[in-house]
């Protein structure tokens, strides 16, 4: 659901660019679809919270239910060995693009047909490679833009440990509480803090309320609340969680509602009746767990992709964002299994960095 949100996003994003040079009367409305289209982009809120669930989980049954120890060296150890990779081999695309295509387009105008686009380009990869792009440009990174929530999520990963000790107060009424008002009343301090600056709101300062909604539903998990049978109730509370995304999208006053909302949604992810067995539908999770190849790679894709469909357009906003998304969602989603399969799938095995030492260091037949 996330990672189709986001794709649904820029689908959208991108698309008026496309679109609107050929209809430019239809850029400026485009009714509901427009407006869920353009409401994709929470689901990256929604991959903080899942963030906050899976990395806190193993944390919190340890210190709540006795659980197996999480030795620091093997989660940090993990982290790199499986996050890392992928990103890199990504950025490394990232740079071909720059070298071979993007400064020889007009619209990338800071590197078109100028003799700095090597530095340019190497100065941005380069801090996304150590994810400080936003404190450093203070703008997304390039040329990927969507890197900039996985610079939100390293900066999750390295604090995980330390915030997670939030589950040492004993009393679930008190925890809940402490992670409640600090949900609720962070964004406030952190506007105050970053002073409107971007580095604020695209930073884990900016987004640690949607993190705290993943630690929530961990409470509730551990305590049995999601184990129900399921009921159509909570199938409503999807749907109406999902309404209200789309109505806060055009006002914003309402978005401090938002990490309740996920978190609303992510209930009744476990408990609704119908949307538990859709999102258990095999063919869905195995997209779920090819969603950071999917993240990666998709931005590039639809910007490539629309200069072969424009053709389809029906100079109607709405429809040709349908037809665009129809279109493009399956190839992208299996041309990033192909990825996924070469890229990402190798590093997901616990014991790659040993096999791959072995490999280099395997001694020499005594016999040649």
């Amino acid at each position: 659901m996330a990672i189709l949100s986001v794709i649904a996003y820029h689908v959208w994003q991108i698309g008026l660019f496309h679109l609107a040079e050929a209809a430019p009367a239809e850029a400026a409305s485009g009714g509901l679809v427009n407006d869920v289209f353009s409401a994709g982009h929470f689901g990256v809120e929604l991959f903080f919270a899942v963030s906050g669930f899976i990395l806190v989980l193993p944390f919190a049954r340890q210190i709540l239910a006795g659980g197996e120890r999480v030795p620091l060296r093997d989660y940090y150890w993990r982290r790199l060995t499986r996050i890392e990779p992928p990103y890199v081999i990504s950025l490394v695309f990232a740079f071909l693009l720059c070298a071979l295509v993007f400064r020889r387009l007009p619209n990338h105008e800071q590197m078109y047909g100028g003799a700095g686009w090597l530095h340019y380009s190497l100065a941005h990869i380069g801090a996304s490679l150590a994810y400080v792009n936003a404190f450093v440009f203070g703008a997304h990174p390039y040329p990927n833009n969507v890197l900039w929530s996985l610079e939100v999520e390293v900066q999750f990963y390295l604090l995980a440990p330390w915030l997670v000790k939030t589950f040492f107060v004993r009393n679930a009424w008190r925890r809940r509480a402490l992670i409640t008002g600090t949900a609720t009343l962070f964004p406030y301090l952190a506007g105050w803090i970053g002073g409107g600056n971007y580095w604020a709101g695209f930073s884990l300062l900016g987004n640690l309320q949607y993190f705290l909604a993943g630690f929530l539903l961990v409470d509730f998990y551990l305590a049995g609340w999601l184990a129900a049978a399921g009921e159509f109730k909570w199938d409503a509370a999807f749907l109406l969680a999902g309404e209200a995304t789309v109505f806060i999208q055009g006002h914003a006053v309402w978005l401090f509602l938002m990490p309740w909302l996920i978190l609303a949604a992510c209930v009744a992810a476990f408990r609704g009746k119908i949307i538990a067995r859709l999102l258990g539908n095999r063919w869905l999770t195995t997209i779920g767990g090819m969603c950071y190849t999917i993240y990666l790679y998709h931005w590039f894709m639809i910007s490539f992709l629309y200069r072969g469909t424009i053709g389809l357009q029906t100079q109607i906003l709405w429809l040709d964002l349908l037809i665009q998304f129809a279109v493009m969602t399956p190839i992208i989603i299996i041309v990033c299994t192909v990825l996924f399969v070469l890229f990402e799938r190798p590093f997901m095995r616990r014991d790659w960095p040993q096999k791959l030492l072995g490999k280099i260091h395997r001694p020499k037949d005594s016999r040649l």
